[in-house]
């Protein structure tokens, strides 16, 4: 059975928001020594997986995406990136969203990365 191009996009979209994903831009991101930036994503992730146990059936993709996408885009500080990374982030809540078909899964995952995105960076500037 052949997979339509679309289900295939929205499928490779996905690798964006997952936990590889996730992790490869850490372990980047120690190499090249960038604590604060480090301490952000560390924290973001910590709140991820907490905040997964507290708000059952969320998109975790789009929860950890959020956060790479905030974090990352405050890191490179450059206008064209955020834009580029804004673009794929919203491309995969539209993947979410047409392989999932549930608004509410979607949001859910918006929550938990939004509030992962404000407590890596408020946790940050306290550790600091």
């Amino acid at each position: 059975m052949k997979r339509s191009w679309l289900k295939e996009t929205a499928r490779d979209l996905f690798a964006f928001g997952s936990t590889p994903f996730y992790f490869l831009v850490i372990i980047r991101a120690i190499i090249g020594k960038y604590d604060v930036f480090v301490y952000q994503m560390a924290i973001g992730a910590i709140a991820v997986f907490i905040l997964y146990f507290l708000i059952k059936d969320s998109s975790m993709h789009a929860a950890r995406s959020l956060v790479i996408v905030v974090f990352t885009s405050l890191f490179y500080k450059a206008v064209p990136y955020a834009i580029f990374a804004a673009l794929i982030w919203i491309l995969l809540l539209i993947s979410v969203y047409y392989i999932k078909r549930k608004i509410g899964y979607v949001i859910r995952g918006l929550i938990i990365g939004a509030v992962s995105s404000v407590a890596g960076y408020y946790g940050t500037l306290y550790l600091l």
